[in-house]
C-alpha cells in the first residue's frame, strides 16, 4: 500500500486506479461506520458514495493535514450529522404541519391537502438552480445561519441572502395558484 502522500499525489494527478484502490479499501468500513449513525445501510452507503464523489471532484485542491483515513472518517461523520440534522428538521416541519392540522377537527382530505402542499414545497425547492437550492436547504432545512453558509461555501453573506430571497420568491410563485385554489374551495365550503 502506498503512503498517504503518494496516493494523494496520484489521485490529484487523475490516476483513477489509485482512486479505485482507495475506494475499495475504505468503502465497506466507512459504510459500517456511517450505519452506526444512521441505522440504515442503504443511506449509509449513499453517504459514503457522496463523500467519495466529492473527494474525487475536489481532488486537485485536496489537503490532508492528519491522515487520509482520518479525513475520510471525518468527512463521513460530518455528512452523517448533516443528514441527521436535515432529517430532523424536515421531520419537525412535517410534525408541525400535522400538529397544526390535527389541532382542529379535520378529515382525511384535509390531511391529504397538507401532505400535497408539503410535497409541492419540496418539488419547488428541487426546481431551484443548484446553488440556490443548496443554500436554501442549508438555511431552512438544516437551520444554518447565513454567515455559516457563506463560510462553508466560500461565498459572501450577501450572495447567500440574495439566493434565499430568490428561492422564497420562486416558492411564492410556484405555490400561489395552489394556495389560491385552496382558499377558494375553503370559502365555498364555508358559505
Amino acid at each position: 500500500m502506498l503512503t498517504d502522500k503518494a496516493l494523494i499525489d496520484q489521485i490529484k494527478n487523475g490516476d483513477e486506479r489509485a482512486f479505485e484502490s482507495l475506494f475499495r479499501e475504505y468503502f465497506k468500513v466507512l459504510s459500517v461506520f456511517a450505519k452506526k449513525f444512521l441505522n440504515d445501510l442503504d443511506a449509509a452507503q449513499d453517504i459514503v458514495q457522496e463523500v467519495f464523489v466529492k473527494f474525487y471532484e475536489q481532488r486537485e485542491k485536496l489537503e490532508v493535514h492528519t491522515s487520509l483515513k482520518a479525513l475520510l472518517y471525518q468527512s463521513v461523520r460530518n455528512r452523517c450529522l448533516d443528514q441527521i440534522r436535515s432529517t430532523q428538521t424536515r421531520s419537525g416541519h412535517h410534525d408541525n404541519i400535522l400538529a397544526a392540522s390535527f389541532g382542529a377537527d379535520i378529515d382525511t382530505s384535509d390531511f391529504m391537502e397538507q401532505v400535497e402542499l408539503e410535497q409541492m414545497i419540496y418539488n419547488s425547492i428541487a426546481q431551484l438552480p443548484e446553488q440556490c437550492q443548496l443554500i436554501f436547504k442549508m438555511s431552512r432545512l438544516e437551520g444554518k445561519k447565513n454567515q455559516e453558509i457563506a463560510d462553508e461555501l466560500g461565498i459572501s453573506k450577501r450572495t447567500v441572502e440574495t439566493q434565499i430571497s430568490n428561492a422564497l420568491k420562486r416558492l411564492r410563485i410556484d405555490l400561489f395558484e395552489y394556495l389560491k385554489a385552496l382558499i377558494i374551495i375553503a370559502l365555498e365550503i364555508l358559505s
